[in-house]
């Protein structure tokens, strides 16, 4: 599971799937949580964190959205139990719904759109009773005029943020998409999208320098690039 909390990633791993104790040559910081409290402005470049009990995680997640001018790059919370920790930690939130496509074209180029300074992949809340890979392709057609073929899904991913006051978690699964569409691309001005492209590989790679963390995590796992 990865949370991103202000785009920065919070990898909850399980300690089978790490090995052994890790080791500082792999992190900037290893904290164990048994022997000092986890203070967020301490954190920095990949920080991992060892024998954090629940109660531990979530109080420091709440620190994290509480302070401002915290500095690190990713952060791994070894666990073994992944899907308790995983369950306790979506209850800290208002949990939000949502799916989106990674689309492929004819040419192999990617459907990008850009929005609120940053390129963005269309994605979008569901509706009520709808399947998810139903509003994947619905959000496609809506965000970008282009229908498509809905392929596997790629990943899921966790981000937050606030709204009236509340701490918002969106889970957004994402699927590969095929499409033999050559029609006119049109944004949906109304959700604040400027423009619709399709990006073959030299220009995805700028695209990802100005985008949001989830959105590499997200063509990372699609392995297009």
């Amino acid at each position: 599971m990865v949370i991103f909390i202000d785009d920065r990633p919070i990898r909850i791993v399980k300690k089978k799937e790490l090995g052994a104790i890790p080791s500082k040559e792999d992190f900037d910081l290893v904290l164990d949580a048994r022997l000092s409290p986890l203070k967020v402005e301490n954190f920095s470049g990949h920080t991992c964190i060892i024998n954090a009990s629940i109660e531990q995680v979530e109080k420091m997640l709440m620190n994290l959205h509480a302070k401002s001018g915290v500095h690190f790059h990713a952060l791994y919370i070894i666990v073994d139990d992944r899907k308790t920790y995983k369950s306790r930690i979506i209850k800290m939130y208002s949990l939000v719904e949502a799916a989106g496509g990674v689309v492929v074209n004819q040419q192999q180029e990617v459907l990008w759109m850009f929005r609120l300074g940053k390129w963005d992949l269309p994605k979008g809340k569901l509706e009520k009773n709808e399947k998810f890979e139903t509003a994947a392709v619905r959000e496609v057609e809506e965000e970008c005029n282009v229908k498509a073929e809905l392929g596997n899904k790629i990943c899921t991913t966790y981000h937050t943020y606030t709204h009236k006051n509340k701490l918002v978690l969106k889970k957004t699964r994402w699927y590969a998409m095929k499409t033999n569409f050559t029609g006119k691309l049109i944004p949906q001005i109304e959700e604040g999208i400027e423009k619709v492209e399709w990006l073959n590989e030299k220009k995805q790679i700028q695209a990802l320098t100005n985008t949001y963390s989830s959105i590499r995590y997200v063509i990372e796992k699609s392995k297009l690039i």
